[in-house]
């Protein structure tokens, strides 16, 4: 389901019926809430444009979310938070993990919030870094997480500590600055307060065999905060934003994908990942279906400027958009009605989309879309390209060219003919 927001093209995809206590304020445009499943009292705040916040699925967030500008959050599957502000500032990410648990009166920021300068040069030296936390983590009450942290799966955070580096995958790590005072740990959400442990509980729990939460390093599993931190740096808008971290790092279950210890390699590229985990798509897997708005997918979706694969070029094609919002339109008597509607803002913003990828590669030349024998899966948008979507906006096109030729007649038996 999505529901569109309409005003400024900030949309949410969702079903908000499952989100309790939810909050939001769009100060800007063209920003994104995507929710995964369920979540509880999330408080976000966009406070300029072309931002993503991602929220998986079981996720509570006591506190609040404040994005400026070009900005992404995300946070995955059964993560919860007692009292944390996450702060993310100045075109950088903060990127959470699954299962990780953050008690209370924490921060998070990306920035130093006013700039200094090197007296000699006037050149700055504190720019802003992103924030990367892998899985199952657990930061205790009061502390600080400072830009350009890294805390690796399972790692443990001291109560009032500052974290400014990397921290290792089970480890506890305490003081300020953080540093590592203990490896070899794993630890488990039992609850002693809420399970009311006495004496007998204790000696019950001396002992709990548990693998589920011993990470290894696994380069072929490890995903690189840098390697990640250069594709969204190299995504223009929150949209596209979504689709990569919905392909690429949500629908990755692997157990070690964020596990890294001391002196391993970090400098990893997303090649070979993709290779192995991208084959679940976020058109493919969750557009599809969540269609009962089809109307609102299509009208809301930001200028989509990055291509890169051949199956993409296709799907953000004119003749798809356009075949596409027929097809789903066509469901229903209102659908039908609005259509004509539909295709002609599709056919505006597209020619806005091409105007602006015309102005970028001016700027950057390397922004030119490949020829689709150029990608690996041009096999793939060949068969893409033999859809009834393709082909009924193709001919859709076409018949708009020759108008004055009894065009839209011809397409109602060229329709015929591709159906």
């Amino acid at each position: 389901m999505l529901k569109n927001i309409g005003e400024n093209d900030n949309i949410i995809y969702g079903d908000l019926s499952k989100q309790l206590n939810f909050k939001c304020d769009f100060k800007g445009k063209n920003n994104i809430v995507f929710f995964a499943g369920k979540s509880k009292n999330i408080n976000i705040t966009f406070h300029s444009d072309n931002n993503l916040v991602f929220i998986g699925n079981c996720v509570r967030v006591n506190g609040t979310i404040s994005l400026t500008k070009d900005c992404c959050c995300y946070i995955d599957d059964d993560s919860s938070f007692g009292g944390v502000s996450l702060r993310v500032y100045e075109a950088k990410n903060i990127i959470i993990g699954r299962d990780c648990m953050f008690s209370w009166s924490i921060w998070a920021s990306t920035c130093d919030y006013h700039p200094i300068m090197d007296i000699k040069s006037n050149n700055r030296l504190n720019f802003s870094k992103s924030i990367y936390i892998g899985d199952h983590v657990w930061c205790g009450q009061e502390a600080g997480i400072l830009k350009g942290s890294f805390i690796a799966s399972g790692a443990v955070i001291g109560a009032k500590s500052m974290v400014v580096k990397q921290c290792y995958s089970n480890t506890i790590n305490a003081g300020n600055p953080a540093k590592q005072i203990k490896h070899d740990i794993f630890w488990l959400r039992d609850d002693i307060f809420v399970q009311k442990w006495g004496k007998e509980e204790t000696l019950k729990n001396k002992n709990m065999p548990n693998e589920n939460f011993k990470y290894i390093y696994d380069k072929d599993e490890f995903i690189s905060p840098k390697a990640i931190e250069n594709m969204l740096n190299s995504l223009i808008n929150a949209q596209d934003k979504l689709e990569f971290l919905y392909d690429a790092i949500y629908n990755n279950k692997s157990k070690n994908r964020f596990a890294y210890f001391d002196s391993y390699p970090y400098d990893i590229s997303l090649v070979e990942y993709k290779k192995k985990f991208n084959s679940i798509k976020f058109k493919d897997q969750f557009l599809s279906q969540n269609i009962s708005e089809p109307l609102n997918v299509v009208k809301e979706q930001t200028p989509k400027l990055s291509y890169g694969s051949a199956k993409s070029q296709i799907l953000n094609s004119l003749e798809y958009r356009l075949g596409y919002s027929m097809i789903e339109n066509s469901k229903s008597i209102l659908g039908i009605l609005k259509l004509p509607f539909v295709l002609i803002d599709i056919v505006i913003k597209y020619q806005k989309e091409q105007k602006i990828y015309k102005e970028n590669i001016k700027h950057n030349p390397n922004l030119k879309r490949l020829e689709l024998e150029a990608y690996s899966d041009y096999k793939d948008a060949l068969r893409l390209k033999n859809h009834l979507s393709y082909n009924l906006g193709k001919a859709l096109i076409q018949a708009n060219k020759n108008w004055y030729k009894g065009g839209y007649i011809k397409f109602i038996f060229e329709v015929i003919k591709i159906k």
